[in-house]
């Protein structure tokens, strides 16, 4: 096994540590400016785009595990930027709604809802994303494969930081 690290790798290593610093700093000053974590404020720019989403269906938007997104709303409800209600042909099914404090919150959010790494993401062309893409593939393959339980969490750095979450102390 090689014991020194490549010029090359280095660099990759620094791009890599470039990347989660600027997504992580986003998310840091969005919910310091907010008091709203990242993954919440995503969650509710999705629910605005939908109003009435199953919890399911805002997983699948979410990219995350339907529990994750339970846990999630239920921080987003006991903060009052969501409420939460019962199919009436199925109670097993329940649907999200935005609270008027919630498109408050949403609104003076004032930044990228989805945050910077998706915005930046989606602004790419199909052929950048493919490159990104790839390259993230193999780097995956290289560290034990693609994961999908770790996949279906949200980044460390958009869930609270229980310095200045408004969300935090109610959870």
């Amino acid at each position: 096994m090689k014991m020194d690290a490549s010029p090359a790798s280095l660099d990759v290593l620094q791009q890599l540590r470039v990347v989660v610093r600027l997504a992580g700093n986003h998310s840091a000053r969005v919910e310091r400016r907010t008091g709203i974590p990242g993954a919440q404020l995503w969650a509710l720019h999705e629910i605005a785009l939908a109003d009435g989403l199953r919890v399911g269906e805002l997983a699948q938007r979410l990219r995350v595990h339907q529990t994750t997104v339970s846990n999630l709303l239920s921080r987003l409800d006991a903060a009052a930027l969501v409420r939460k209600g019962r199919s009436r042909h199925d109670q097993r099914i329940v649907h999200v709604h935005l609270t008027a404090a919630g498109r408050k919150a949403l609104k003076a959010a004032a930044a990228p809802a989805r945050g910077l790494l998706l915005s930046v993401l989606d602004g790419m062309s199909a052929a950048q994303l493919r490159k990104v893409h790839d390259g993230l593939a193999v780097l995956v393959d290289h560290m034990g494969g693609f994961d999908a339980a770790l996949a279906a969490k949200p980044l460390p750095f958009t869930e609270s930081t229980g310095r200045s979450s408004r969300l935090s102390s109610r959870s």
